[in-house]
């Protein structure tokens, strides 16, 4: 478990150091242009400042994939008819697909390439989050006193950023609906722009 953790450790903690940087960069930008530095909108807006840099970075890379997705497309079917020429032979098969794909310049996996580098970065932006709302704990150049104010922002002063959306409490005398609305409004809103992506 030891040699795991180092890996994690070794991988992680440069990304807290890279996102915390940029999240607390677009942080002051939106402090600077007026908004509560202690505000959920300051730091919600911080959160999408950040996913936006992160998916400009990336961009490179989903040229590839879809050059690579068009190219699988082209060559589709030539590797039916291999598939049907030397369905018996499957060592045959993959020596002549792997042939067609050089040929051709293209290569299967290149299409789980920006998948593959968003995973790690995704996963160290979710952990910086959820500790720093949830525990209060810092990462990076997020400060602790700067991770207790993010736990305890909320959005127009009732919809805490450190709820989740099956945490919330939302039917009864006390419940209040607003954190799965606003959840729910946030992932048409991603559903809606990968879509566009």
């Amino acid at each position: 478990m030891g040699f795991f953790t180092a890996i994690g450790s070794l991988i992680m903690t440069p990304l807290y150091y890279a996102i915390s940087a940029i999240m607390l960069a677009w942080h002051k930008l939106f402090t600077a242009l007026g908004l509560d530095p202690a505000g959920g909108a300051s730091w919600a807006l911080s959160i999408i400042g950040l996913t936006l840099v992160i998916r400009a970075l990336l961009i490179p890379l989903f040229v590839k994939q879809i050059k690579a997705s068009r190219n699988m497309q082209l060559i589709q079917p030539k590797v039916k008819e291999l598939q049907k020429k030397y369905g018996h032979d499957r060592q045959k098969l993959a020596e002549e697909t792997m042939k067609l794909y050089k040929d051709a310049g293209t290569n299967p996996f290149a299409s789980c390439l920006p998948i593959l580098l968003q995973m790690p970065i995704f996963f160290a932006l979710f952990r910086l989050l959820d500790q720093a709302a949830k525990k209060g704990t810092a990462h990076g150049f997020l400060t602790e006193e700067l991770a207790e104010q993010f736990g305890q922002a909320e959005l127009w002063g009732r919809i805490p950023l450190s709820e989740s959306f099956w945490g919330a409490r939302t039917w009864g005398p006390d419940g209040d609906p607003a954190v799965m609305i606003m959840a729910l409004i946030l992932v048409l809103a991603m559903t809606a722009t990968t879509f566009t992506t």
